[in-house]
């Protein structure tokens, strides 16, 4: 007889999300376990790959200062700091917030573990009953994630598409009556790596009264002020609203230390008088668990080694970036990366393709990020590489032979 697991397997589970249960047992690169690492290659069921998959952009999980961090603060606060932010935070988070409002430019800033965290308590918490939220039908799942539960609370949610923003404008006159207006955006997608409009989403928040919500989880230490010919990322690393040359009226930014800083930490820019308010409203902030001890240290030598050398780390990468798209271009391979940031996808089609160039790209010694529908379009399935300063140039050049190789099988007839 069936138990209550079973017949949650069979009637719940086992229907959704078809395609990702299939790239885990197929496609050779997804839910991998990583036995040895030197560099940035990892071992995995015996086999050393090239990664391409970590997002780890500045290569700071690496760096030997970074790990000498942890020892001294773990000493000093413990592992683990366990209360609630509401309860108690040592220190060494305010000496955190302070930092990243000096890079970012922004008058404060609130940390909290997670961006997802972020989302499912800030969202809901901005908008209220009877607040509108209009979320990209791109934006990161977390952040659907957080506008579902508003919308479960009292909040109004409409979609809109990025790329269609005299019909943002329309939803945001049809809904100027409401108390609170709230756009939810990337500041740079995840999939393609292409930023949206942000400046004109910006200037329509400040014409309707509403406040444009960024999500920067790829931006922040990348993507900087002061972009110039010589210097395409720009200076700081201090994300999207700063690359833009735009100050933050009207913008909660949002960012994480996860993705270039290699440190679990995320945090909302906020002006210093909404802080508090934010403190006894944003349900992650109010109860949940706190980031640990060693993640806060990174985190912190991080920024100060991005002062030092950030801007040489960015040059590097950007060489990557433009290496790999020039040799995806040369080799016919479909992208269509027009800013150079570090995420190049390779388009190959339908979910089989994607599963068969996992399978393909594992034998010849490469990882990536692979991603299919409903992640993407069914017929917009990728195979999505992230070069960080921490690769060489080496596995750079490699990656464009095997994944020239890899796309030319897909295309072949079964």
């Amino acid at each position: 007889m069936a138990d209550v697991f079973d017949r949650l397997i069979d009637t719940t589970l086992l229907p959704r999300n078809a395609v990702v249960r299939e790239l885990v047992e197929r496609g050779q690169l997804y839910d991998c376990v990583v036995t040895r690492q030197e560099g940035r290659r990892i071992e995995v069921r015996g086999r050393w790959l090239d990664d391409f998959a970590s997002c780890n952009y500045l290569g700071l999980d690496l760096r030997p200062e970074v790990m000498a961090a942890i020892e001294p603060a773990v000493r000093q606060w413990g592992t683990h700091p366990s209360w609630a932010r509401m309860a108690a935070s040592p220190e060494i988070y305010e000496q955190l917030e302070a930092r990243l409002a000096e890079v970012l430019g922004s008058e404060d800033a609130l940390v909290l573990p997670t961006i997802s965290l972020i989302a499912v308590g800030l969202l809901p918490a901005l908008a209220g009953k009877g607040g509108v939220l209009f979320a990209d039908k791109f934006v990161h799942k977390v952040n659907h994630d957080g506008c579902r539960l508003a919308r479960d609370m009292g909040a109004k949610l409409v979609g809109f598409v990025h790329t269609d923003l005299d019909a943002l404008e329309t939803q945001l006159a049809q809904h100027a009556d409401a108390p609170t207006r709230v756009i939810v955006v990337d500041g740079i997608l995840s999939t393609t790596g292409r930023a949206p409009d942000i400046a004109r989403m910006a200037a329509l928040a400040r014409k309707y009264d509403a406040i444009l919500y960024i999500d920067d989880a790829h931006g922040f230490g990348v993507l900087g002020e002061n972009p110039t010919p010589e210097r395409p990322y720009g200076h700081r690393g201090n994300g999207v609203v700063r690359h833009l040359g735009l100050d933050y009226d009207n913008i909660l930014y949002v960012a994480g230390m996860s993705k270039a800083y290699s440190s679990l930490a995320a945090f909302v820019a906020c002006p210093k008088k909404l802080k508090p308010h934010l403190k006894c409203n944003v349900t992650s902030y109010l109860v949940s668990g706190p980031v640990p001890t060693a993640a806060l240290a990174t985190a912190l030598v991080g920024l100060e080694l991005n002062d030092r050398e950030g801007d040489t780390w960015r040059d590097v990468l950007y060489d990557y970036t433009r290496t790999i798209i020039d040799g995806y271009n040369r080799h016919g391979i479909a992208t269509d990366n027009d800013n150079r940031f570090p995420i190049v996808s390779a388009y190959v089609g339908d979910a089989e393709k994607v599963i068969r160039g996992g399978q393909l790209l594992f034998d010849q010694g490469v990882y990536v990020t692979l991603q299919a529908y409903p992640l993407v379009p069914r017929d917009k399935g990728v195979l999505r590489a992230t070069p960080t300063v921490a690769n060489t140039r080496e596995q750079v050049e490699r990656l464009v032979e095997v994944m020239n190789r890899v796309v030319r099988r897909l295309g072949e007839p079964a």
